[in-house]
């Protein structure tokens, strides 16, 4: 009987080591990013270079939205915390920069990307590590075709924005007769902008004079202008970022030009209206993000100058608005796996997401489609050079 209960209790010593054993094993063997107490995200944003405005206002949104989930306890007990890297609107610095973030940083997702090309370039970086990643601030189709397994882009294709203010000028400001032109950035941002400024005219049967490609960070446009001159353009589309924009703009006038002019969403932002002013164009602007002028982006702004930093809550604009829904939508995909965050729960989840509602930043929001896309309407507005401000034109419509 002794010897019985001995080889019994050797036995429950043997099977409470490999217990506790398997136990340490579970414990180490956590998932990339994440700890008992934080997940760990990553941004590259172009926070220098010609796109710094864009850049420093999507990380002030992301740091919004993270400063409100954490205030409120975080996400199923764990915190967020996020790295932001600058790639300078430079597509080789974006590779750099998201390889730092994956392979040194040890991030459990992306939730904050550059311009198109950047993207692009940093696409088989992702595939490869199989990194949840939110595409919120340039939705190119080259981002989502083919299909990306754990990429979701929020936003309708580049190309809506080339073709929603010429369809606009077309229908409703007497263009049907009118000589159209484009300015657009050589690369694949710029060529998106040209396929939807191309389907508008070509839908309406209008004249097209004059596409006219600019390399990257280019600020003299003055042979592109003379050019659109010489082709007599009564309606313009500006595939152009703030500086560049006021710099045609200043430009079309220096040469006693007044065409309607359309550009893309960027054109919203309250420092490209200042800049734009002098030149008194009443220029068009889609958007599927609220901006500083909508209801509800003036309660986020109220909710931002309270969370961030002066610095941060200057920067606030559009890209506020979109580094802010793309966090959060990240948020709702961990939310969803509760205490079991992995990065394949967190991908699945955000495939069945459907009309997830922003509080009025944007229609509702939906991946559960064959490229994961969340195709958004889009409202127009134009702006009001006397007072540098923007008013709107259209409720949000679905193209």
């Amino acid at each position: 009987m002794r010897n019985s209960i001995r080889q019994w209790a050797k036995r429950l010593g043997k099977t409470s080591v490999i217990a506790l054993a398997v136990g340490v094993n579970i414990a180490n063997a956590q998932e990339i990013g994440v700890t008992a107490t934080e997940i760990l995200l990553g941004e590259v944003q172009p926070m220098s270079g010609p796109a710094s405005l864009i850049g420093k206002a999507g990380a002030a949104g992301s740091k919004l939205a993270i400063a409100e989930i954490n205030e409120k306890g975080g996400i199923n007990g764990r915190k967020l915390r996020a790295i932001y890297e600058d790639d300078g609107y430079v597509p080789s610095r974006s590779v750099s920069a998201v390889k730092k973030l994956i392979d040194s940083d040890k991030v459990f997702a992306l939730t904050g990307t550059t311009g198109s090309s950047h993207m692009v370039a940093m696409l088989p970086t992702i595939e490869e590590a199989k990194i949840p990643t939110i595409v919120h601030m340039a939705p190119n189709p080259a981002v989502v075709t083919p299909r990306r397994p754990t990429v979701f882009m929020i936003g309708p294709d580049y190309d809506y924005a080339g073709y929603v203010p010429i369809n606009h000028m077309i229908e409703k400001m007497g263009q049907k007769a009118g000589k159209f032109g484009i300015l657009y950035q050589d690369d694949d941002f710029g060529k998106a902008l040209l396929a939807g400024y191309q389907k508008a005219v070509k839908q309406h049967n209008v004249a097209s004079v004059a596409e006219i490609p600019f390399k990257r960070g280019a600020k003299d446009f003055s042979a592109e202008v003379l050019t659109l001159k010489e082709k007599g353009i009564t309606a313009l589309y500006l595939g152009t970022l703030t500086t560049e924009s006021a710099a045609v703009m200043a430009e079309l006038r220096r040469l006693g030009m007044t065409p309607i002019i359309g550009t893309l969403w960027a054109g919203q932002l309250p420092a490209a209206v200042k800049l734009a002013a002098p030149s008194g164009f009443e220029y068009l602007i889609p958007d599927y993000y609220a901006s500083n002028y909508d209801a509800a982006g003036i309660k986020l702004m109220d909710v931002a100058k309270r969370l961030l930093s002066a610095d941060d809550y200057a920067n606030f604009n559009r890209y506020t608005v979109s580094g802010y829904v793309g966090t959060k939508v990240i948020a709702e995909g961990i939310r969803r796996c509760g205490a079991n965050v992995t990065r394949v729960c967190v991908v699945a989840e955000l495939n069945k997401l459907k009309n997830f509602d922003t509080g009025g930043l944007t229609g509702p929001l939906s991946f559960d489609n064959p490229k994961a896309q969340a195709v958004l309407p889009i409202k127009l507005f134009q702006t009001d050079p006397k007072n540098a401000s923007v008013k709107s034109v259209t409720d949000f419509i679905a193209y």
